[in-house]
């Protein structure tokens, strides 16, 4: 394997996590940005990860049945572009103007939207393309730190310029859409580079 192979496989860990680094940021965004009470984002949080247990399971056994001329799993990585970006997105578009009822369900609905379907639809199949791609053990674990480098860069660019971006962007739910739209592009992207 050539070192753009390596590359290509791991700059979708950029997609992955961006997704969970922004769901990490979403407790502060919710009550601060969208005014959901904190007890009510915790509650989401958790319902969204509950959810999350069962599809996981549910898109191992979709992945062992997926046929196409790309694989079981690969194509998993190109079908997921645009609902990444759209997931992304959606996450930050709640209308802090909104009874809080809607607040919460929009809120609980893009976020099982972006962990439980197509975090986990990127993920499951991710996963699979490591034993897949290739028998030697050496490049797998090649393959794994380049994994680890770019999901390690695109964490620690989200946790640590997230805010200030945002706040220099005007700090209101604006910047944050305008933001998300950003990484949710790079995402896209990254996700066609690991497919190509």
């Amino acid at each position: 394997m050539h070192a753009h192979h390596f590359i290509g496989d791991g700059v979708a860990m950029i997609a992955l996590n961006t997704i969970s680094g922004l769901i990490g940021m979403l407790t502060y965004f919710y009550t601060d940005k969208v005014g959901i009470a904190a007890a009510a984002a915790g509650t989401i949080m958790l319902l969204a990860k509950v959810v999350d247990a069962f599809t996981d399971l549910i898109m191992g056994h979709i992945v062992d049945h997926t046929k196409s001329k790309h694989g079981r799993a690969r194509p998993w990585i190109l079908w997921m572009i645009i609902p990444t970006f759209i997931s992304i997105v959606a996450l930050f578009l709640i209308p802090a103007s909104a009874p809080p009822l809607i607040k919460f369900a929009l809120a609980l609905g893009t976020n099982i939207l972006a962990t439980a379907i197509v975090y986990t639809a990127i993920a499951i199949p991710y996963g699979c393309l490591l034993s897949l791609g290739t028998a030697s053990v050496e490049e797998r674990s090649s393959m794994g730190i380049f994994r680890s480098i770019f999901g390690f860069i695109a964490g620690m660019i989200i946790a640590i310029c997230l805010i200030p971006i945002t706040n220099l962007l005007g700090g209101d739910q604006k910047a944050w859409i305008i933001v998300a739209i950003i990484f949710g592009l790079i995402s896209a992207i990254a996700l066609f580079f690991t497919f190509k």
